[in-house]
């Protein structure tokens, strides 16, 4: 289960890898149900507004020990490539777009 997956802290060694659709769909055993998606934009939303910004975005990416993801630019870009309304933010139904993105 991805929650499993997910931690807080953020791997000391940093890591190699870099992060993008292929990556974030290794968390996965297979495709998501509504309610994991949902456990997963929980995660990443760790002010419990509704949305994701970039440095919410980077302390999850961080915490998977993806190198090129720990920089607040990269997660910016990230958010950028999936923020429909352009308003800066990546809100659930963005995620689940993101998500379905992940598995098509």
């Amino acid at each position: 289960m991805v929650m499993s997956r997910l931690s807080i802290e953020c791997a000391e060694d940093g890591g190699d890898k870099s992060f993008g659709v292929d990556e974030f769909s290794t968390l996965f055993d297979e495709e998501p149900g509504l309610q994991e998606i949902k456990e997963t934009f929980d995660v990443f939303d760790q002010k419990k507004d509704g949305f994701i910004d970039a440095n919410e975005l980077q302390r999850v990416v961080c915490s998977l020990g993806l190198k090129d993801g720990c920089e607040l630019e990269e997660c910016r870009r990230m958010i950028r490539a999936f923020d429909d309304d352009g308003d800066g933010v990546i809100d659930f139904n963005e995620f689940v777009k993101f998500m379905e993105k992940c598995f098509c």
